[in-house]
């Protein structure tokens, strides 16, 4: 099972208007390939070129060595399967009406479908979960019921290719999900090679091995996810700075956009500052002030909180000690350099323990010398303590010049637009 794929040159306009421009690029055999790129960049043109719905104006599309032209419409119906963006239901078909539509390549023009059809079907079926559909109209299905239904059918086909154009548009999560793992499952067990536009760049590195980014109908990048989804490739292909980061739970790779203003501008702009510790009650503090444009440092967070990823994800400066253990001279020194290099310290409404209490002998030196600190939560503090020794650590720090904000919201009032803070 599966094929190879060489697309040499491709080229073809819509009104003079150029969509795929010597689109070059090769699929081996049982590939499974996520087609990337922002709106118009070509990528339903060139899946309805390999499946002959276009006829490109030059270049060639070769199957194993062979011009897809050189074969008739049931030979080529038998080695590529087509999943379309959308599903029309003009007609009262059967759920099992239309996946035995998928049979057709293989009956001649008065023949029957027999046992061993209805069994390809059945299992089909069984495969994508619509068994239970079979006596249903197709046109009383919900969006993700139909593209299982049309997937149903593309496997009845028993290809070798299978095209999928946006198969998760307009479907719910769930629905995505299961889609995808479906094209992965008949990868893996059927060896079909698998070629899917798809829009959503994350959800494609979950269930594809194989990337080809376009742009102006050019292949900018081919080959796995490290080499194709980068920065730079994805400011280039859609027009917007984004970050790459590891999935912190399957280690996949993964972009995140950048809001507002380009990379260069977050690195320049805005006041430095260094917030304390790390957990979900510094990620809202992390996040208020990464918007703002601020400079941000973090610490001391060991390598599994959320602290720490929020800090790689961004390329902050971050120091890292390991868990369940105290910082030693090296940390100390370094939390201490990170917070004097700050404009600005902020105390996020962490817990507190035994732990964590020798941080703020750093933090109260940085205040004697003159560094603005500001403590969120300080009357909810007994909440979240566990030392019992809270409240007068940061009274004694508010006694010294360090100054209490009720909420997350007011360092808003602290950290100007302009890059300035308020210390009066």
């Amino acid at each position: 099972m599966g094929i190879n794929i060489d697309v040499h040159g491709l080229k073809l306009s819509y009104d003079a208007q150029p969509v795929l421009e010597d689109t070059s690029f090769t699929v081996e055999r049982g590939d499974l390939v996520a087609l990337l790129g922002a709106n118009g960049a070509g990528k339903s043109t060139l899946l309805r070129c390999i499946s002959r719905i276009l006829k490109p104006t030059a270049g060639s599309i070769l199957l194993d060595g062979e011009e897809l032209d050189k074969f008739d419409s049931k030979e080529a119906a038998r080695k590529m399967a087509v999943v379309p963006q959308e599903t029309a239901a003009d007609f009262d078909f059967t759920v099992e009406d239309i996946v035995m539509m998928g049979r057709f390549p293989y009956l001649s023009r008065f023949q029957k479908e027999d046992h061993q059809d209805y069994e390809i079907v059945r299992r089909a079926m069984e495969m994508t979960g619509v068994s239970h559909l079979a006596g249903r109209s197709i046109a009383s299905l919900s969006g993700g019921e139909k593209q299982r239904v049309v997937i149903a059918r593309a496997v009845c086909q028993q290809p070798e290719v299978m095209l999928l154009d946006e198969p998760t548009a307009n479907l719910d999560i769930g629905y995505q999900s299961m889609l995808l793992e479906l094209a992965a499952r008949l990868n893996r067990e059927q060896k079909v090679t698998v070629i899917a536009a798809i829009h959503d760049i994350n959800l494609a590195v979950h269930h594809f091995n194989r990337f080809i980014l376009l742009a102006g109908g050019r292949v900018m990048a081919a080959g796995r996810a490290e080499e194709v989804i980068t920065p730079e490739n994805i400011k280039k292909s859609y027009g917007v700075p984004a970050s790459t980061y590891r999935h912190p739970l399957h280690g996949v790779l993964q972009i995140s956009v950048t809001r507002g203003k380009s990379l260069e501008e977050f690195s320049r702009s805005g006041p430095a500052v260094h917030v304390i510790g790390g957990g979900e009650e510094a990620l809202s503090v992390l996040e208020l002030l990464n918007q703002k444009g601020c400079r941000l440092s973090v610490g001391p967070v060991s390598a599994q909180d959320s602290g720490c990823r929020f800090a790689h994800f961004h390329s902050l400066p971050v120091v890292i000690v390991p868990p369940f253990t105290s910082m030693n001279g090296v940390h100390k020194e370094e939390h201490l350099q990170m917070m004097r290099e700050a404009d600005v310290v902020v105390v996020p409404a962490i817990p507190f323990g035994e732990g964590n209490l020798p941080i703020f002998e750093e933090v109260e030196a940085v205040l004697d010398e003159g560094k603005p600190v500001y403590i969120i939560d300080l009357e909810g503090v007994d909440r979240r303590d566990y030392s019992g020794k809270a409240r007068d650590l940061l009274e004694g720090m508010v006694k010294k010049g360090a100054k209490a904000l009720d909420t997350v919201d007011d360092l808003h009032n602290i950290v100007c637009p302009d890059g300035g803070t308020d210390n009066e």
